[in-house]
């Protein structure tokens, strides 16, 4: 079972939270909403202010499909991976720069919520590639991503280009086309933990972050590097809906540095795209080098679209921060699972899994969570 959290504001991340202000309403006027405003960092205003940002956006493109131009756009920008940019895609469609400006406003607004200091397109909208060439001003229908918590949500609302509205199973697609207005859970991803490795180094916490990208590596005779890669994983516990998509996974990896204080290394794992499914991808999981310890945890978690990093920074903060000067093993994972409030009920962040006093002879790796959200065979080489 997932578990999720949130926190107040990390002090380092105070700034990153605007005041309140009146979020977009949900109307089906001629014109976008006034601009939008920053919520304050409350979950229920944040996940509010997000609901309010992409259900306007959804409204607007429905209304709006009766115009040739726009879906021709949507085909093009479209195909091949069912997903484009949503404010450039508008931009370049006569009589919608009302609308692109709202969803770049949106997008600034987005960024301040989710706690992230960096300019970056996250609004996007997407579809099945398969329903591409189907898009149709009759046949078509628009929702946004709802931010309450996926285990929750039994309907969502979808916007026809009359105005009206119908409810959609969230856990069956239908087979008519759905443009889906979200924002990208990628390219978020990767500005999250840009973010959160910042403030972690000025809390004086070391660490490196890697992604698939950097592997695979073959071992040999004369390799000097002490690494445990992923031999076999599955992810036994995602529940996302169809409407979200894959799985953003990604692991913590914490213990003590050569220098004795706090480490933790992110490391991301886009290639987990399916619950149930076996990966073999060799990625690199536990650097040995970097620690200290000769054992390690490693916490799983799932980034959803609507997440607040300060509540996530304060967490992995406060409880790596308690294993600084231990020369041995103690157990890291759970002071950060500890220090991730349960009151969190919105989409944010996932726990999935934490996996307990790992080291170099470990292969069969047994985690916390029941029922198991990740199932993790490891192998030790020298790269």
């Amino acid at each position: 079972m997932k578990k999720t959290a949130v926190y107040a504001a990390l002090a380092l991340a105070a700034t990153l939270i605007g005041g309140v202000s009146n979020s977009p309403a949900a109307t089906a006027a001629p014109t976008p909403a006034p601009a939008p405003q920053a919520a304050d960092a409350s979950a229920a205003a944040r996940a509010d202010a997000l609901d309010g940002f992409k259900r306007h956006l959804a409204e607007e493109v429905a209304r709006r499909l009766g115009d040739r131009r726009l879906r021709d756009a949507l085909t093009h920008e479209l195909a091949g991976d069912g997903e484009a940019d949503l404010a450039a895609l508008l931009g370049s469609v006569p009589g919608t720069q009302d609308l692109a400006a709202y969803a770049r406003d949106a997008n600034s607004q987005i960024l301040k919520l989710k706690g992230i200091e960096a300019e970056g397109a996250l609004l996007q909208i997407r579809i099945d590639p398969q329903s591409v060439e189907r898009i149709s001003a009759g046949g078509t229908l628009v929702m946004a991503t709802p931010s309450g918590d996926e285990k929750t949500v039994r309907t969502v609302v979808a916007y026809g280009s009359n105005g009206h509205t119908q409810e959609l199973d969230a856990f069956r697609a239908p087979q008519r086309p759905v443009l889906i207005v979200g924002l990208d859970e990628h390219k978020s991803a990767e500005l999250a933990q840009q973010t959160i490795r910042r403030y972690l180094t000025e809390a004086g916490i070391g660490g490196t972050d890697r992604s698939a990208a950097d592997e695979p590596q073959t071992s040999n005779s004369l390799a000097t590097r002490p690494v445990s890669t992923v031999f076999r994983i599955v992810n036994r516990d995602d529940h996302e809906p169809w409407y979200k998509g894959g799985p953003e996974i990604y692991a913590w990896v914490a213990g003590a540095g050569l220098d004795g204080k706090a480490r933790v290394d992110q490391v991301e794992m886009p290639y987990i795209t399916k619950e149930g499914t076996v990966y073999s991808p060799g990625q690199s999981l536990i650097e040995w080098s970097n620690f200290s310890w000769t054992s390690v945890d490693v916490v799983f978690m799932e980034h959803d679209d609507n997440s607040d990093l300060s509540g996530l920074i304060r967490a992995v903060v406060d409880g790596v921060l308690t294993v600084a000067g231990y020369e041995k093993y103690v157990p890291v994972a759970d002071k950060i699972v500890a220090a991730l409030p349960s009151g969190w009920t919105k989409d944010d962040d996932d726990w999935v899994d934490s996996c307990y006093n790992i080291n170099r002879q470990t292969t069969d790796v047994h985690c916390a969570a029941i029922p198991s959200g990740m199932s993790l065979v490891l192998a030790f080489h020298w790269l």
